[in-house]
């Protein structure tokens, strides 16, 4: 069983080197580095201890023991667990969001079936009894309010995260709708893919988010309609009407290959972060989707050559 675990990991830290790789993610920032460790090695190492879902210090005690991989990363030990929390204060948001992205490359399909969805995250490793009941004062009891909101843009088909948003409160979800697939379009066309459709639940069902996926897409608009009863005199708006119309002859509902999507993060990195600040937060969350995409495509991968060969 350890060995199954061991190279699971090997092909986990291959797949994100050759991501880096196609990204041309510089090694160091400077020439004046003492060149020990890059930022490969940062990456690939933040990115398996969301995998094993260890604290840092637990990470680097496992790493020191782990020699096939520091000898696949080029490393003769494991770098201090201060060296790893300094690096993941150091990389911004934005460019670990360009390397999740970056594994839609990977996909060879031209034409891309895409879907949105949010779910929600815990800000802490506390548990439920102890936040609710062990404190009796009402003023002082522990309540975790605000959630952390994922919303993903995802290829359905591949079930790879194409784009994404992260953010706090249990707000809407519709107000990341705009901006999470106009993200994920502006990746797609860089890939050189087009959208074939997007499929979305009845909270996404807005008069200009279906006019975002006819027009601006110029996809097939799948978002499920509220109060689909009603006549179609009655819906208000020129495209939810369309929309109804079009809805009645929809079959195949591909919008649960998103909760698929969110239970394997969950299962696989787990549902909480370990950090405190909101900025570190979002970096586990995102590096939790790296993890993710990576072993997806792994998958891919595997099942491609099982049908040639």
């Amino acid at each position: 069983m350890k060995n199954k675990k061991e190279k699971k990991y090997i092909k986990l830290v291959k797949k994100i080197l050759i991501c880096l790789k196609r990204l041309r993610v510089r090694r160091f920032n400077s020439k004046f580095s003492k060149k020990i460790f890059n930022n490969w090695v940062h990456i690939v190492l933040l990115a398996l201890r969301q995998r094993m879902d260890k604290s840092y210090r637990e990470f680097c005690d496992v790493m020191d023991v782990c020699t096939e991989i520091l000898n696949l990363l080029g490393i003769k030990k494991a770098p201090h667990f201060t060296t790893l929390q300094k690096a993941a204060k150091r990389l911004r948001a934005s460019f670990l969001e360009r390397i999740m992205s970056g594994f839609i490359l990977f996909s060879m399909a031209i034409y891309v079936r895409t879907g949105i969805d949010a779910t929600g995250l815990q800000p802490t490793r506390a548990s439920a009894h102890y936040t609710t009941v062990l404190k009796k004062n009402k003023k002082s009891r522990r309540k975790i309010k605000n959630h952390i909101k994922l919303s993903t843009y995802v290829d359905l088909d591949k079930q790879v995260i194409i784009s994404q948003k992260i953010r706090r409160s249990p707000a809407h979800d519709n107000r990341d709708f705009k901006p999470v697939v106009r993200k994920g379009k502006k990746i797609l066309d860089k890939a050189k893919k087009k959208i074939k459709s997007l499929d979305a639940d009845k909270g996404y069902d807005a008069e200009e988010n279906h006019e975002l996926v006819v027009e601006e897409l110029g996809a097939e608009d799948r978002i499920r309609l509220k109060n689909k009863d009603k006549p179609i005199h009655r819906t208000l708006g020129v495209y939810r009407k369309k929309a109804k119309r079009r809805i009645k002859r929809l079959r195949a509902n591909y919008r649960s290959k998103n909760e698929t999507v969110f239970s394997v993060i969950k299962r696989v990195s787990g549902s909480t972060v370990r950090s405190i600040k909101v900025g570190m937060q979002n970096k586990e969350v995102l590096f939790k989707e790296i993890v993710y995409n990576a072993e997806r495509t792994i998958k891919i991968f595997i099942d491609f050559l099982k049908e040639v060969y």
